[in-house]
């Protein structure tokens, strides 16, 4: 039972049974209280607002412990809609979903960096558009909007201080999408760190407490969890790893730096060694991890490129796994459609190189949610900030 200021423990308290209902349904009142510790009317009280509130339903009979059978309680997915989108370096994905990430509808479309900033920004918020007309009528509607971005982002003002790739810097992209959307909660964040959101919510990250996400794709970026919750560091800097140098007479970073990590284990790299092998077959529009590494079964050149890539992604995470020292790093992005050509390699590296063996291993695993990771990611960002706080879901 908690204590303390009235209306703040009530509200702690009717979160965390909203999680629980979430994650365990269906459930009883009466187990409610058993876990959380409250007692039986105040969970019955709590449960009654929920239900009223449309985030909760009743549904059905449970078995009998000994009494009356009990009814059963469901989290309502349906009850509100929510839009993520993720503007990656050359293409814009889109999609609406319930409470529960299931995807109602989705869109994507590329473009080109040299189109600008205001028609790119145009084009994203056609999508966001697109996705609130498709919505299906529910109690609260479009519950809000999330955006990934590939770049530094000021979390609290939503503005993209930096994102190289896309030749942005200081940006207000929420400002100008709450001034088409001023009635829903506009959140934008950097690509990795949603993506980690995702697979904390609905993906492989929901089993860990402590985890890093990789995104690796033209750049590298990460999402780091502590304690359940998302890492953002004082300024939103924490997660840039991408542009830590692994090689100080190495190539220049478009972030004007020498020898980032992102220069050797992306794509970026992969396209340099393939047009070095003379393989400029590859080298077009239609370039495709997933279609080199279906090749690669029978072409041991592309293997060896991939198997490179992987032992360069293996080097730069031995620095993640030390200052994090995580449970599991989940590998996301399009490095990771490779499968174990990529990923084989870069937990062979750090099995290799680790100082303390066994013990400091993290997991490296594939992302569950794959290329959709940071849309349902930027969903769930609008989950949290309206339905669940993270202050409260790991209470």
């Amino acid at each position: 039972m908690r204590t303390g200021n009235i209306s703040l423990v009530k509200k702690i308290n009717k979160q965390l049974v909203l999680k629980l209902i979430r994650d365990q349904h269906p459930i009883s009142r009466a187990d409610i209280a058993k876990t959380t510790g409250l007692n039986k009317a105040t969970v019955s009280a709590l449960v009654d607002e929920l239900i009223a509130e449309h985030f909760v339903h009743e549904s059905g009979i449970g078995e009998s412990t000994g009494g009356r059978r009990p009814l059963m309680l469901r989290f309502n997915a349906d009850a509100g809609s929510l839009v993520g989108v993720e503007l990656g370096v050359n293409y814009l994905y889109a999609v609406l979903t319930n409470l529960n990430a299931d995807i109602l509808w989705e869109q994507r479309r590329s473009f080109r960096p040299s189109e600008g900033q205001e028609a790119i920004i145009g084009e994203m918020m056609e999508l966001i558009e697109a996705a609130i007309r498709r919505a299906p009528a529910t109690p609260y509607g479009v519950m809000g909007i999330g955006i990934g971005v590939p770049g530094v982002v000021h979390t609290e003002s939503g503005t993209v201080v930096f994102a190289p790739n896309l030749r942005w810097g200081d940006v207000a992209l929420a400002a100008v999408l709450r001034q088409r959307w001023p009635e829903r909660p506009v959140i934008v964040e950097n690509e990795a760190k949603l993506a980690a959101l995702g697979e904390k919510w609905f993906g492989a990250g929901h089993e860990f407490a402590h985890f890093v996400y990789i995104s690796a794709g033209i750049g590298i970026g990460a999402g780091v969890v502590l304690h359940h919750q998302l890492y953002r560091g004082v300024s939103g800097l924490a997660g840039e790893i991408g542009h830590h140098t692994i090689d100080v007479n190495g190539i220049r970073c478009s972030c004007g730096n020498i020898g980032c990590w992102e220069m050797y284990a992306s794509e970026k790299y992969i396209e340099r060694r393939l047009a070095e092998e003379g393989r400029s077959e590859w080298l077009d529009d239609h370039f495709s991890i997933a279609a080199m590494a279906l090749a690669a079964e029978s072409d041991e050149q592309l293997a060896r490129i991939l198997e490179e890539t992987g032992r360069y992604l293996g080097v730069g995470l031995l620095q993640v796994i030390y200052a994090y020292n995580p449970e599991a790093v989940i590998i996301g992005g399009p490095l990771a459609q490779a499968g174990e050509y990529v990923i084989g390699p870069a937990r062979q590296e750090v099995r290799k190189r680790i100082l303390v063996k066994k013990e400091s291993e993290p997991s490296i695993i594939a992302s569950k949610l794959k290329e959709k990771s940071c849309a349902i990611g930027a969903a769930a960002s609008v989950l949290e900030a309206v339905v669940l706080p993270p202050e409260f879901a790991a209470v």
